[in-house]
């Protein structure tokens, strides 16, 4: 193992170190998080690292020092018990990372919130900013696991793990799958699996009267939602993402999903020229009873994503939200998940009441209730084996909100990392996972922020 060279001397700005990533050639770097002040005197968060090779570069990690939480993994943790990184990895050896890295046997040891499985590689777009690299292609073309292969996959992180509470399929385009309806009622029969997530473009569902018909006899069995790719209502923005404006689709997909009450969350790649867009995109949805809310996700560097050298991250879109909602959010509305790092995921909620819609903080003050922020900044290993949502009252809360998805609409913001924001201490507590095509366990930003 390598051991990677201290940093000498202490910037009085700074928050915490920890281990990066030269964004040039992916090596294990030490890191600084600082807290720095703008031109405008508010502070900022970045992230400073030194390559022997490539040298310093800076990142801008949060835009508003309010939204960035201090939690450190332990030191005996990384690169050790509990850390995600595979021994080659840990190396810091160039062409060991992503889809092609050696396998992190650690990380079945963290939580899985959520396990994630290409079902299908290949899709019916070609959009220029795709995550996964999947490569256009249907019919003769279309490129798929079997069903049997998914379904040993899956079992096997069953079996090791016990129990997933949210099985994410995803590609390429899932929906394309010859047999996607059969695993479909598979998961549904397979006790251990609580709820199936269906990643899609819409296309199927905009188009395909039969699909949805079958998709509407699954609906009323309960434990199955949509995540509908969206990047807005408006016409900015659309042609960079997807290739084209598939703004009328995707209303298609919306309404399709409305007729068989199949719950729907948009999911919103933000960039610079959406991010406008944003409250347009809450309101849009609130216009549709099946839809329970809003993913927003800074593009990041994956695929054929190429990440502008100003990444947006999860302040930019509190800060707009807040913003462009008139002061019908505050900041107080907004609190980190308590599984994972605090800065993998921040979700809020408009709660549905008969005087109309109104902000969570009316109700529920989250910062009585995420007292696990204050003793977390060192975890043990039992910490990164239990969930935080399990045992803390915000999760119970979060729950609940869950539990009544008529009444509640979920604003959440996830932040994928790649090399130019690599944390190691994020990955320490990652519980968002990949099923890889070997049947083990991976963490999301690894597998695909550093390929």
């Amino acid at each position: 193992m390598t051991t990677l060279p201290p940093i000498l001397s202490r910037d009085p700005r700074e928050i915490k170190r920890t281990t990066s990533r030269c964004p040039e050639c992916h090596l294990r770097v030490p890191g600084e998080v600082l807290k720095v002040n703008n031109e405008d005197g508010k502070s900022e968060v970045h992230l400073r690292r030194t390559c022997p090779e490539h040298g310093t570069s800076t990142s801008l990690i949060s835009s508003d020092a309010r939204f960035y939480w201090l939690a450190q993994g332990s030191e005996d943790n990384r690169c050790g018990p509990g850390c995600a990184c595979s021994p080659a990895d840990s190396a810091g050896l160039p062409g060991t990372l992503g889809k092609n890295a050696g396998q992190p046997d650690t990380i079945e040891k963290l939580s899985t919130c959520l396990a994630l499985i290409e079902i299908v590689d290949s899709c019916n777009l070609a959009c220029p900013t795709c995550f996964a690299d999947s490569p256009s292609g249907t019919g003769e073309r279309l490129k798929y696991h079997s069903l049997a292969a998914l379904q040993q996959r899956i079992t096997g992180v069953l079996d090791r793990k016990g129990h997933i509470e949210l099985l994410q399929l995803s590609g390429g385009e899932p929906t394309l799958h010859p047999e996607f309806f059969a695993l479909l009622d598979w998961i549904h029969e397979e006790p251990r699996i609580d709820y199936a997530l269906i990643n899609t473009n819409g296309v199927k569902l905009a188009g395909d009267k039969d699909f949805v018909a079958e998709l509407g006899k699954r609906t009323s069995r309960g434990h199955i939602q949509l995540y509908l790719q969206f990047d807005g209502p408006q016409e900015a923005g659309q042609v960079e993402l997807r290739g084209a404006d598939l703004r009328a689709m995707k209303k298609m997909a919306l309404a399709n999903c409305e007729s068989i009450a199949l719950p729907v969350t948009l999911a919103m790649t933000v960039t610079p020229e959406n991010l406008p867009h944003l409250w347009e995109t809450v309101r849009f949805g609130l216009e549709f009873e099946s839809c329970r809310g809003v993913s927003f996700q800074p593009m990041f560097h994956s695929g054929r994503t190429h990440a502008q050298e100003r990444r947006l991250n999860t302040a930019d879109v509190i800060l707009g939200l807040m913003e462009q909602s008139g002061e019908e959010l505050w900041p107080d509305d907004f609190t980190p998940l308590p599984c994972g790092d605090p800065n993998c995921a921040t979700i809020g909620y408009l709660l549905k009441t008969p005087l109309g819609t109104r902000s969570v903080s009316h109700f529920i003050d989250f910062a009585k209730v995420q007292g696990f922020l204050q003793d977390k900044i060192r975890y043990n290993l039992s910490d990164l084996v239990q969930c935080g949502c399990d045992n803390t009252e915000l999760g119970e809360i979060l729950k609940q909100f869950e539990l009544r998805e008529k009444d509640t609409y979920r604003l959440f913001i996830k932040p994928f990392m790649d090399a130019s924001t690599w944390d190691d201490d994020r990955i320490d507590r990652c519980c968002t996972h990949v099923i890889r095509p070997d049947g083990k366990l991976d963490s999301f930003c690894r597998y695909y922020g550093l390929e």
